[in-house]
């Protein structure tokens, strides 16, 4: 039987919480213990007062280590959340006795990193100078993982169906695709392309994870054609362009961001639809998260920088 509320909040503490995240992680107790410097008998004991506390086993044992029950999954969603607005709590406490105005950790996809995101941030700043932001560029399935963990605040991305449960997600803008050369390609000079004139050429593509990837498979696919075999992965912007200046590889890039670097004269876009396009991004947040001023301020100057 599960305790009541009030129960639970007068026996369960904060280092069981901490035991809990780090048992999911470490998955031994032994491990744990030395992480926490403890005992492993204490750290044992620990665990099962809190089994008592909720009412229910959390973890079972098995030649991989400690297995976290479906309890323990809610368990351990809700002690890395906790554990995380502590965190957060802790920061701001400490930024408001220096005078500071917080911190925030942003991670963004590429797509919207060098306009929306940069504006924003330019925006954001010129108000609070002594605010403090992060940025890191990334795919968004590695950015969302990320979120998750408690490692950044706010993520500039694209949600998985599947983890709309766990995530606030509001759309922001669409992401057409184009695909960009060298600026003495000798395809440049071609008045239409389609995606079979490319198909032998050298690539650089994002990892198979990330939906951009995903997408310009389905888009070999449905012209029956294979994903390129002679390809280099990568999901920097800076390893692509400067590869393409010195080779005939083609990659493909969110349109905004092919706009930006051709304009500059460092790339050429290819005169080549493709069919599909990625789902539109947005502002990803936790759901159980209470925002900080900092995370507040950074929403709404999105969401007026997009509007704008």
């Amino acid at each position: 039987m599960i305790p009541t509320t009030k129960n639970i909040e007068n026996r369960l503490r904060v280092k069981q919480l901490a035991l809990i995240a780090s048992l999911a992680q470490l998955k031994t107790l032994h491990k744990v213990a030395e992480a926490m410097h403890l005992s492993q008998p204490a750290v044992t004991k620990m665990l099962h007062e809190m089994e008592v506390t909720l009412g229910v086993p959390l973890f079972e044992r098995s030649p991989r280590g400690m297995v976290p029950t479906t309890y323990g999954e809610s368990v351990i969603e809700y002690a890395i959340s906790t554990l995380t607005n502590l965190d957060n709590l802790r920061k701001r406490l400490i930024t408001q006795s220096s005078g500071g105005e917080g911190e925030i950790s942003v991670g963004s996809i590429m797509a919207p990193s060098a306009g929306l995101l940069a504006h924003t941030v330019v925006d954001v700043k010129a108000r609070y100078p002594r605010l403090k932001i992060r940025v890191q560029i990334e795919t968004s399935d590695i950015l969302v993982s990320l979120l998750r963990e408690g490692k950044i605040d706010i993520v500039l991305g694209r949600l998985a169906g599947s983890e709309s449960d766990e995530f606030n997600f509001e759309v922001l803008e669409d992401e057409p695709l184009s695909v960009i050369c060298s600026t003495n390609h000798p395809l440049l000079a071609s008045r239409r392309l389609t995606l079979r004139h490319l198909a032998d050429l050298p690539w650089i593509l994002q990892p198979p994870s990330s939906p951009m990837r995903q997408v310009l498979e389905r888009a070999f696919r449905d012209e029956g054609l294979m994903t390129p075999q002679n390809l280099i992965e990568t999901a920097s912007i800076l390893t692509t362009t400067t590869l393409l200046q010195e080779t005939d590889m083609v990659a493909v890039t969110p349109t905004t961001i092919a706009k930006q670097y051709a304009s500059a004269g460092l790339i050429g876009i290819l005169p080549v639809r493709i069919k599909f396009q990625l789902e539109p991004y947005g502002i990803i947040t936790r759901k159980d998260d209470f925002p900080t001023p900092a995370i507040s301020i950074f929403q709404t100057s999105l969401r007026q920088r997009a509007l704008a």
